[in-house]
């Protein structure tokens, strides 16, 4: 089985907690370093959409009940490394607006963002579905072969409720975004910021778990061994 949303979850950490960090220097009225966002949105953009695409479209992830990964882990990876892209672009062509007075740029960025305030909201609402899905079918148990996480496999509601709420939390922000930027409410920012930072930081650290437990995962079921932590 091809695994590999390890990367895809320590990437959208990471892109949650950049785009969180960029809105609120935004909201600030700080100056954008407009070439390092640029940047930093390109990479964590592509691999995004790469591999969210490549999920989508030839769901890799393996049977036995584990087909939903490519759905939940897919595509909502493949829209926000498209939107991660679009903010890339847009930082990029528009380095001399940023160059200039802040106050005026951090605006347009900001008005800017509102036609992109659609799709967020839409993959908001997709995520809420998610969230939802989760707990209501138990999804996510880990194997028992698994270190760490197999050990609560048996109670398949723990892991729906971790995996429900995070995507619940990223599903929060983004509403919040789009519901922000179309009803002129830019006080509703600062909270979704928040629900980016802990859905970000979150999703990071369990990514970077996952590098620990999937190894551990494969060297039990090819070497009989039985770790489990």
């Amino acid at each position: 089985m091809v695994v590999y949303n390890e990367l895809v979850a320590v990437t959208a950490g990471a892109g949650l907690l950049g785009f969180a960090a960029f809105l609120s220097t935004l909201i600030k009225t700080k100056r954008v370093d407009s070439e390092g966002w640029a940047a930093f949105f390109g990479v964590t953009g592509v691999l995004l959409l790469v591999l969210g695409l490549h999920t989508t479209m030839t769901w890799p992830f393996g049977g036995d009940g584990f087909e939903y990964a490519n759905i939940a882990f897919g595509q909502p990876a493949a829209g926000f490394g498209a939107l991660l892209l679009l903010t890339a672009v847009y930082l990029w062509r528009n380095r001399s607006l940023f160059a200039g007075d802040v106050e005026a740029a951090n605006a347009s960025a900001l008005a800017s963002l509102k036609p992109a305030g659609i799709f967020v909201g839409a993959l908001g609402l997709g995520m809420a579905v998610l969230a939802i899905t989760f707990v209501r079918f138990q999804l996510g148990a880990a194997p028992p072969e698994e270190p760490i996480s197999g050990r609560f496999g048996h109670l398949p509601i723990l892991e729906a409720l971790f995996l429900g709420g995070l995507w619940g939390v990223v599903a929060l922000g983004a509403l919040l975004f789009a519901l922000a930027l179309w009803t002129e409410r830019p006080q509703l920012l600062r909270w979704a910021v928040w629900a980016w930072v802990i859905g970000g930081a979150v999703f990071l650290l369990f990514g970077a778990m996952n590098f620990y437990t999937h190894i551990g995962m494969y060297h039990n079921i090819a070497y009989g061994t039985s770790y489990k932590w």
